[in-house]
């Protein structure tokens, strides 16, 4: 599935970077070494993760205001026909709370 493709295109990386480096005559960056390439690796590995955690973040605020809308649309008479005010400010200390916890 999608792991073995992810891993086949790595590996494709991996062996054109090898390749350049030999074509260009490079010596200063040796690939083969394990601790360059788990470095490469990781390295490159890092920007998704950091995007997967904010993502994570974003999602459990969006939803925790989502709940609160919701609430106040069953709670607050007239608020669904403009006749009512929204407390937006509950909205607001959610949205604050959520980007002071993560």
């Amino acid at each position: 599935g999608k792991g073995f493709a992810i891993g086949s295109a790595v590996l494709t990386a991996l062996s054109l970077l090898s390749a350049f480096k030999d074509a260009a005559g490079i010596k200063t960056v040796d690939i083969g070494n394990p601790i360059v390439l788990s470095g490469a690796l990781i390295g490159a590995m890092l920007p998704f993760l950091f995007a997967a955690l904010t993502m994570l973040s974003v999602q459990k605020a969006a939803g925790a205001i989502i709940i609160e809308v919701r609430r106040q649309f069953h709670e607050i008479p007239g608020l669904r026909e403009g006749n009512a005010e929204a407390d937006s400010d509950k909205c607001v200390a959610i949205s604050t709370q959520s980007s002071i916890e993560e």
